[in-house]
């Protein structure tokens, strides 16, 4: 995601103009989504794209702080769609390539028969709605 800016994005080697917000997965999962996982699908989309492990130019121990500077405009940063889907909506930030990587999944988990269930399923069901 980023805060727009004046070179146009055509390419995701255009992506490489920009400072690259990166923030850390505390868990080190292999499926986390970083720049390195999307740059290597990106490479393998569009080979010109260099190859050279690159530094990244802002990193923050916290998803949060990382949109905070998207949206200062600072740079580009990857970020869960729901995380950011109200800065999406109201245009601060727009999505900066179509690339995407594949997500973590939510999951609604509840007690059968439970005195509230009604109150489950409506949640549940707006859930589904806004995904």
């Amino acid at each position: 995601m980023f805060a727009g800016g004046d070179r146009q994005i055509e390419r995701a080697a255009d992506l490489l103009q920009y400072p690259l917000i990166h923030f850390n997965w505390t868990n080190r999962d292999p499926e986390a989504p970083t720049w390195q996982r999307w740059l290597a699908i990106a490479r393998s989309i569009d080979p010109s794209i260099p190859n050279a492990n690159r530094a990244w130019d802002l990193s923050f121990r916290e998803e949060l702080h990382a949109i905070d500077a998207v949206a200062a405009g600072q740079g580009i940063a990857i970020c869960s769609d729901v995380v950011v889907s109200g800065e999406l909506e109201a245009g601060r930030l727009v999505k900066a390539h179509d690339l995407s990587l594949p997500g973590y999944g939510y999951y609604l988990a509840g007690v059968a028969s439970h005195p509230r269930q009604a109150h489950v399923e409506a949640f549940s069901a707006w859930m589904r709605s806004i995904v």
